[in-house]
């Protein structure tokens, strides 16, 4: 086996981007983050007013989801300042369910033209709680599925995320039924200028496509599946490399591991079983455990999984970076890199070690104008209860 190396990152820094006490900010790899070049970022997150006086704030119900909005924030330096004026609503979970079927099911179905190979045009998922007020579809063989707790879609901007269009695409699982819960979203784009989308459908690493410019997605192939009859995969990442292989980042939940995993295709049809990238044994993490620290499960969700939320990125030089979230003390944010496309992989490293709880991470990255790694997540400082608040934090550093 190939000698692993040890990564050290150095000019490592901090930001808070969104949130805190009377907000909840959370899960921006739900949305995404885009690099345009010249200084001009785009994140989008949930973002919702939110006291903390409730015990469970995540998820649609009661939950904070429910009282959020996706909020795309701007930022014209690199990354280093973010300001209000320049945020945008991408999509308001708090409208009246009526108004969100019109988006998501408008009765006249004719869409703007976005060319989405263009520079300037992004995609963003998401998902919606619509309950009965979401219409059967007629294709459907069990009407009782069209009555999932959420719909998932994709809203489209020909302008960096400045205006978005007024109605969105319905993605549908591989039945074609939209009863689905695709998660975890990440596009890449091939040589024609479509689209690939990496997504999770019912625990199973999922492929779909447009070849329309975002009117339709279609699922392709399957990336990879648990290697044991319970857990799944999640948290999907894909990057395209310039040879044109395809490369699928996972992580697989209470399955047969619980480690990241990646699989490679030529042709996104055909993909190599998925493998571990990390190892166990080798922890910068453990030198780094503070005397009587630890997260117990009752104190804070989600528990003591180790890895979290991996997110993929490949730099200008072709070397590849995996950014995760340590869900165990000391919790935090680290990372590993590939130097040879993916064949072997370095130690873990650590961007930071100063979380409070466990419930954080849903990174997103981007390498900066000036070579510099930024990576956006949601974080925890100030204590270790469902009550402690979360905001949307960045950092910066050179690899």
């Amino acid at each position: 086996m190939p000698t692993r190396t040890n990564v050290k990152i150095s000019n490592v820094s901090h930001i808070h981007i969104c949130g805190g006490a009377g907000f909840y900010c959370a899960h921006p790899r739900h949305a995404g983050l885009w690099n345009f070049g010249s200084g001009e970022l785009a994140l989008i997150h949930p973002h919702a007013p939110w006291h903390y006086k409730e015990k469970h704030p995540h998820g649609f119900g009661k939950g904070y989801k429910s009282n959020s909005v996706w909020l795309l924030q701007r930022s014209m330096d690199g990354g280093e300042t973010w300001l209000e004026e320049n945020n945008v609503v991408v999509y308001d979970e708090t409208l009246p369910a009526e108004e969100r079927v019109d988006i998501l099911f408008p009765k006249n179905p004719e869409r703007e033209q976005i060319d989405l190979s263009a520079p300037d045009s992004i995609v963003c998922f998401g998902r919606t709680a619509l309950g009965d007020l979401r219409p059967l579809d007629e294709n459907v063989a069990n009407p009782k599925q069209g009555r999932a707790s959420t719909t998932c879609f994709a809203l489209r901007s020909a302008d960096r995320g400045r205006t978005w269009e007024k109605k969105a695409t319905v993605i549908r699982d591989q039945s074609e039924d939209f009863n689905c819960e695709i998660v975890g979203y990440d596009t890449a784009k091939m040589s024609d200028g479509t689209l690939i989308m990496a997504a999770t459908l019912s625990g199973i690493a999922a492929v779909y496509g447009t070849d329309d410019d975002g009117l339709t997605w279609s699922y392709l192939a399957q990336a990879g599946h648990a290697s044991a009859s319970f857990g799944g995969m999640s948290y999907p990442g894909l990057i395209r490399l310039p040879n044109g292989k395809i490369q699928y980042y996972m992580l697989e939940i209470n399955g047969g591991t619980n480690s990241i995993l990646m699989s490679e295709s030529d042709d996104v049809y055909n993909w190599t079983k998925p493998r571990s990238i990390v190892r166990y044994g080798a922890s910068p993490w453990r030198a780094r455990v503070r005397h009587g620290q630890h997260f117990p499960l009752s104190s804070s969700f989600p528990g003591p999984k180790v890895y979290r939320s991996p997110w993929p990125v490949l730099l200008r030089d072709g070397r590849i970076v995996v950014i995760f979230a340590r869900r165990r003390a000391p919790a935090g944010i680290g990372g590993i890199l590939s130097e040879d496309e993916g064949k072997t992989w370095s130690d873990e490293f650590i961007i930071r070690d100063d979380a409070s709880g466990t419930d954080i991470g849903y990174a997103l990255a981007v390498e900066v104008e000036d070579g510099r790694i930024f990576t956006a997540y949601y974080y925890m400082t100030e204590g270790n209860t469902q009550q402690t608040p979360r905001y949307i934090a960045g950092s910066f550093f050179d690899i």
